[in-house]
């Protein structure tokens, strides 16, 4: 029997419904169920795809990661075709390009995640390395962001990639704390490797638009502390690179000033907050989590320009048109509407009756 494929399925959880013995038998895709003899209509160029094709893919994942994690609908697809546009409504800018240049952002994007500054690994329970099984749609999400992000500032991804850029991913959550990880995904300055559950990189790609964005925030903080150097200091200084004085002919010297006049702003807001004195227009854009120091700070900040580009332009041009500069684009050209759950949760923090804020440690040069 064929069973349509209809765009909202794309984004929708695929999961296992396994026989008596523990052998799958068939999927739920959202509510919909797919067996051995179906076959799944894509109102896509893909054309038809047999049932047993997307229960091998998901049985090979769920294996792999013990059933710890689920898979959007169109990354099964992507598994099993390879054509990239399946991906494209997960990274917005790939969604308002022409024709050529959304072949290029494909290219490049096949082209980083081969690059050998991409130190891209995975490992499951006991240390185990897992890095000749690293899906390919996994690669392709992290090499996504890259580009991404720095589509039209290709020096400094040349730079990022410059050296190895150690990515390790882990099977399940057992995996990654054997391997000393904290809260599901962190940079480990000393060892200069993001970590993060592999889960977490889908997590936030169920809805209509994308959505959480663990790996963007830990790649902030890996950014940060790109020329800090290891073992130099606890907290990263708070500065992407182009926003340093040290970066060069990197350097954007408006984006700075633009950068630490929006620094400075939130900086004042959250201290009056934090001492009782805030009115609602005036609370932070960022959660006081990312008020604990230089580093939260920017890491939390770079995943709001890509995730909430019209609450962010709004209540804080500077930081907004810092970052726009940084990375030559305006994301509000490619998001119709913020991430809602950001600007929600933030804003909640700060209401009254919330628990007393803790004093902010973060800092603002003085240029």
């Amino acid at each position: 029997m064929n069973i349509r494929c209809l765009p909202q399925h794309l984004t929708s959880p695929v999961t296992i419904v396994k026989n008596g013995i523990g052998r799958p038998a068939k999927l739920l895709v959202g509510a919909v169920s797919i067996s051995h003899d179906n076959i799944l209509d894509c109102d896509t160029p893909l054309g038809p795809v047999l049932g047993t094709d997307l229960l091998h893919a998901v049985a090979t994942f769920d294996a792999l990661t013990q059933g710890a994690s689920s898979l959007p609908l169109a990354f099964v697809l992507f598994r099993i075709t390879g054509q990239p546009a399946l991906l494209d409504r997960f990274f917005p800018l790939a969604t308002i390009l022409e024709p050529a240049a959304q072949d290029a952002f494909h290219r490049q994007v096949a082209a980083v995640g081969l690059h050998t500054g991409l130190d891209l690994r995975l490992f499951g329970e006991g240390q185990v390395d897992l890095s000749t099984a690293i899906p390919e749609d996994t690669r392709y999400i992290v090499a996504a962001h890259l580009v991404e992000m720095f589509f039209y500032c290709p020096a400094i991804l040349a730079r990022v990639l410059s050296k190895p850029r150690h990515i390790w991913l882990y099977t399940t959550p057992r995996a990654f704390a054997q391997d000393g990880g904290v809260a599901g995904g962190d940079y480990d300055p000393g060892k200069e490797r993001l970590q993060l559950v592999m889960s977490r990189l889908y997590e936030g790609f169920y809805g209509e638009s994308p959505g959480v964005a663990p790996f963007l925030h830990e790649f902030g903080h890996m950014l940060d502390w790109m020329e800090i150097g290891a073992g130099r200091s606890e907290v990263g200084l708070g500065m992407l690179p182009g926003l340093r004085r040290t970066d060069g002919s990197l350097c954007a010297p408006r984006a700075r000033a633009l950068f630490l006049s929006g620094k400075r702003l939130e900086a004042t807001r959250y201290q009056r907050c934090q001492q009782g004195q805030n009115t609602v227009g005036e609370i932070p854009i960022g959660h006081p989590y990312v008020f604990q120091n230089d580093g939260e700070f920017i890491a939390g900040y770079l995943e709001l320009f890509f995730r909430t580009p019209h609450y962010l332009a709004e209540r804080n041009p500077d930081i907004f048109y810092a970052f726009a500069l940084l990375f030559g684009q305006d994301t509000r050209r490619a998001w119709k509407h913020d991430f809602p759950f950001y600007v929600n949760e933030n804003r909640k923090a700060y209401l009254p009756g919330r628990p007393r804020l803790a004093t902010t440690s973060i800092t603002v040069p003085d240029d």
